[in-house]
C-alpha cells in the first residue's frame, strides 16, 4: 500500500491532536513504499515545519508526565539528556499487552 508523507504526516498529527493512538498508523506504513517526498527546497521547508509542529505535540503530550515524574522525586535534578531522574518506586519496563 503506496503512503503518501505529506498525507500521512496530515493523519498523524490528526491522530496526535484526538488523543488517539498513532502507534497502529506507523506500524501499517511500508516505508519503503512512501511517495511524495519533497523536491524543492520550498516543499522541504514545508514538511520540516510540519514534523516540528507534530514534535511540539508529541513534547506537549509529555510534559504533564514530566512533571508528575519531578514532583514524585522531591529536589531532584535533570538527569542526562533532560530527562528526570526516576525514583526507584518507577521501572523503565514497558509491556505490550496483547
Amino acid at each position: 500500500m503506496l503512503h503518501s508523507l505529506p498525507a500521512l504526516l496530515n493523519e498523524l498529527e490528526h491522530k496526535i491532536m484526538a488523543a488517539e493512538d498513532p502507534v497502529p498508523l506507523l506500524n501499517s506504513v511500508r516505508w519503503a513504499e512512501v511517495i511524495d517526498w519533497p523536491r524543492t527546497p520550498e516543499d522541504a521547508a514545508r514538511l520540516k515545519r510540519k514534523l516540528e509542529g507534530i514534535k511540539f505535540l508529541i513534547q506537549g503530550l509529555q510534559a504533564p508526565l514530566r512533571a508528575t515524574l519531578m514532583r514524585m522525586n522531591e529536589g531532584a535534578c535533570y538527569a542526562k539528556q533532560g530527562g528526570p531522574n526516576l525514583p526507584p518506586s518507577i521501572s523503565l519496563r514497558f509491556q505490550r499487552s496483547v
